[in-house]
């Protein structure tokens, strides 16, 4: 099994961090903007608001909250995203103790804090990135881990 380095997985966290997490405070301005895009380039499933992509894996729990933005990979679902606007009061700490109830596993290497902060999970079929903002804006990243 090939596994990313521990320097390249706290950099993927703080990519995530320091691009995703701006992008929560305007998610449906640039939804709006991205979803003919998206649709057109990758053929994949995208939710401005409202729902979960399709094919969303029921293993992996998402916080309360109004989900603003979802998007699903087209060929046999390997990734997927969703931004919530959360309803707790810790959004990040909240996921990352229902991802660790599911049975993931935090990956304390690739944590990183840039005006909120990232969490990194996996199990043995999908590695999960949270990232979430101050504000309760979260941004779930989700993807399947490649057979051996």
């Amino acid at each position: 099994m090939k596994t990313p380095s521990r320097l390249s997985r706290i950099g993927l966290a703080a990519t995530l961090a320091l691009v995703g997490v701006p992008l929560l405070a305007s998610c449906s301005t640039a939804g709006d903007l991205v979803n003919g895009a998206v649709q057109d380039a990758t053929g994949g499933d995208v939710s401005l608001g409202g729902a979960l992509p399709a094919g969303w894996p029921a293993e992996v729990p998402v916080i309360d909250g109004e989900i603003l933005f979802g998007a699903g990979g087209a060929d046999t679902h390997k990734g997927w995203a969703v931004t919530i606007q959360a309803s707790s009061t810790d959004p990040l700490g909240d996921a990352r103790v229902q991802l660790e109830d599911a049975g993931f596993t935090v990956d304390a290497a690739a944590q990183a804090a840039a005006g909120g902060g990232v969490v990194a999970v996996k199990n043995s079929t999908y590695i999960v990135l949270v990232a979430g903002t101050t504000e309760g804006g979260v941004l779930y990243t989700v993807a399947l881990i490649p057979a051996q």
